[in-house]
């Protein structure tokens, strides 16, 4: 900290600091005509001491005027401090765990890719508030609306094949409709007006069960959730394995998964979205890149002057000084009564 740096909120103070030279004169007249013709008798030290401690008193006194003053002129420093504030949007992420989602064009495959990219997703998502939905025949809300993003990170990770039952009985199956009605129905629930909410489907299949996903999304679109789909797979069929084994179909037949997007393009185009193709993980990864920056809600800096006061820091050496004045006067500049 150095002098410049020094402002004051009360300049007019320091004028008083003028005072104090007269103040001491008078004093020193005051006190010079009120003494005893016999020093000896008014100052036990005798005459010597006595004008030493005189001229000590008067000098504390024009220290504690002089700090009184200083401390009352209200010294600080100022700084800038920048505050950024982000308020951040709402995101549901609907996932496909169906069974197609273990090919393994995505290294390792295509769930763990996903998990994987998806994380880096939550972690550039600032203060958005998400959500994680997982759907093959049936959806499974795996953590509604958080800005706690360490817990959805763990949340996430815990996604696997085995989480859901793929047998006959099971969830088999990909309810591409029924994953966007839960996802539009958790986003409206938890709606803060002013608030943007954006829904990011990704599936590797085709709807074959559940409500139609085209009138999922034309609710969506009557909500003003913004829409992005992303679809996983090439053009080539691709087999599925589970465990290093081939997965069996409920028909009896080994599991071939390619990506037809038609349906897909035509669901985007109902609900006012934007459609993706990923053919491999880099693609996928670059996609959810691209979405990291359009889903990022506008950043709030606003400027704050901070004020540090030092009129307290003059508060001690005054306190000590006009004790020091007290023993004086007290014990030292001794008055008999009279």
């Amino acid at each position: 900290m150095s002098f410049e740096s020094i402002h004051l909120a009360r300049p007019w103070a320091l004028g008083l600091l003028a005072l104090i030279v007269p103040y001491v004169l008078l004093r020193y007249r005051i006190i010079k005509k009120s003494a005893m013709a016999y020093a000896p008798v008014q100052y036990h030290r005798g005459p010597r001491g006595g004008r030493v401690a005189l001229y000590g008193s008067l000098a504390l006194e024009a220290l504690i005027l002089c700090l009184l003053f200083s401390a009352l002129a209200g010294p600080y420093t100022e700084s800038e401090r920048e505050i950024i504030k982000e308020e951040g949007i709402d995101v549901a992420l609907a996932l496909d765990v169906s069974a197609s989602m273990q090919a393994a064009d995505f290294p390792p495959n295509r769930l763990e890719a996903l998990k994987r990219i998806a994380a880096d997703f939550v972690k550039r998502s600032g203060g958005n508030r998400i959500a994680v939905y997982v759907f093959a025949r049936d959806v499974f809300t795996q953590t509604p609306l958080t800005t706690d993003h360490s817990v959805l990170l763990d949340l996430l990770g815990g996604i696997s094949f085995g989480i859901i039952s793929h047998t006959r009985g099971g969830s088999g199956g990909t309810a591409i409709g029924d994953a966007l009605l839960a996802a539009a129905e958790g986003l409206l629930r938890n709606r803060v007006r002013g608030r943007d909410q954006v829904i990011i489907l990704v599936t590797d299949g085709e709807n074959n069960c559940g409500i139609d996903p085209l009138l999922a999304a034309r609710f969506v679109r009557t909500k003003n959730i913004r829409f992005h789909v992303i679809g996983l797979g090439g053009d080539k069929p691709v087999q599925v394995f589970v465990g290093g084994r081939p997965f069996i179909t409920v028909l009896g037949k080994p599991l071939m998964t390619s990506l037809d997007d038609t349906r897909l393009r035509q669901i985007t185009v109902t609900a006012g979205g934007r459609y993706f193709r990923a053919k491999n993980a880099g693609v996928l990864a670059n996609i959810f890149a691209e979405l990291s920056r359009l889903e990022r809600s506008p950043l709030e800096v606003e400027t704050f002057h901070v004020r540090k006061y030092y009129a307290s820091w003059l508060a001690l050496p005054l306190i000590v000084v006009f004790l020091v004045w007290l023993l004086l006067r007290g014990f030292v500049l001794r008055r008999p009564l009279g």
